[in-house]
């Protein structure tokens, strides 16, 4: 008999998209599973939408949150609520190719480990991305196979101690919640979600396995994760921004802020987690590099906030105590003299992400 996955699935008013989700559950070729589908307050038909499926297959369940508790919490009462020997994750607008919990297994099986990790594609409308085709996503997959254990011919990367040095140092993520299945006997000794983190809770709490067990990564796509126009980060392409301009367009504005602030939230732990670690070699190299995400942050809300000459300086001290740099030095400065004029250099250091 296979073991029982049960399958956390937070949702929040997404009525409308998430039978995707579920229908990629339903066309997995492992059979023995059970879908938690966590309603955090849905203020649409979702619960309608969800009663549908639960009276179409048994196997999955509606569980709706009393109050209002994010991402994490909604993940934790799925989790609190699993009955499988193993958990997994999937968001209720993202979707799983048909062999994932299959693979997934069948990883676990193979390399005796106690997680297993994929990788994924990424949908922005009719385009699919597959970033981890790129060079520098390759020589970092490549870089991994000589310094780990590799299974399969190196289509299976497996960790058991440095994979929390190895996360920090790449300039790429290979880990996303929504390709995790491990054993639940593991939340005994991890624990639930942080639900005070409303950005990066999936990555803080995946970094707490990180070098304290057996971990699995199948170097090929698992999960289709879809960027959908209500994404927390994908609320207008960023990539196109006029910084100079992002003051007239307030709502924009404040949600680049609400981000920056929950970001640098994020970094500050991981901060003090690198500070207590005693498995990273160069620690001081770690924290800098921590140091200078939290000055970039720091550094884009002092100058988007250039007009108001009060907010930008007391942004670009935060911005100067974790990092100095040629950028922030200038933008200080220049904030003294005249701060509302823009600056075609000291564009180049903002980080609206």
């Amino acid at each position: 008999m296979e073991p029982l996955i049960s399958i956390v699935m937070p949702t929040y008013n997404r009525a409308n998209i998430i039978s995707g989700a579920i229908e990629s559950i339903l066309n997995q070729s492992y059979a023995n599973w059970e879908l938690i589908v966590v309603d955090d307050g849905s203020t649409d038909h979702t619960e309608e939408a969800i009663r549908e499926w639960t009276r179409k297959d048994d196997r999955i369940r509606y569980v709706c949150n009393e109050r209002a508790k994010g991402p994490g919490g909604a993940r934790n009462t799925g989790m609190l609520a699993a009955k499988g020997e193993y958990v997994a994750f999937l968001d209720s607008d993202d979707e799983w190719y048909p062999c994932h919990l299959t693979d997934s297994m069948r990883t676990l099986d193979l390399t005796k480990a106690d997680i297993s990790f994929a990788l994924w594609v990424e949908q922005h409308g009719d385009i699919t991305t597959y970033n981890f085709d790129n060079e520098v996503e390759r020589y970092w997959l490549q870089a991994m196979r000589t310094t780990f254990e590799t299974w399969n011919d190196g289509e299976t990367i497996v960790f058991e101690k440095g994979l929390f040095e190895a996360f920090l140092s790449h300039t790429r993520n290979f880990f996303q919640l929504n390709t995790m299945v491990f054993r639940r006997k593991l939340l005994d000794e991890v624990g639930l979600i942080n639900e005070q983190f409303h950005l990066g809770e999936d990555t803080t709490y995946l970094l707490r396995f990180f070098d304290k067990y057996k971990i699995a990564l199948q170097t090929k796509p698992h999960s289709v994760y879809h960027e959908s126009p209500d994404s927390l980060y994908f609320f207008c392409d960023r990539w196109q921004l006029d910084p100079d301009t992002i003051h007239l367009n307030k709502e924009i504005y404040i949600k680049i802020e609400g981000l920056s602030f929950k970001s640098i939230k994020v970094r500050e732990h991981i901060r003090e987690l690198v500070d207590k670690s005693d498995s990273i070699s160069n620690k001081a190299k770690q924290l800098s590099y921590i140091d200078i995400g939290i000055a970039s942050k720091y550094y884009t809300l002092s100058y988007l906030n250039r007009c108001d000459r009060k907010t930008a300086l007391r942004y670009c001290r935060q911005s100067l105590r974790y990092k100095i740099s040629i950028f922030n030095l200038f933008l200080f400065v220049k904030l003294l003299v005249s701060s509302k004029t823009g600056s075609v250099f000291l564009q180049k250091a903002l980080n609206l992400w």
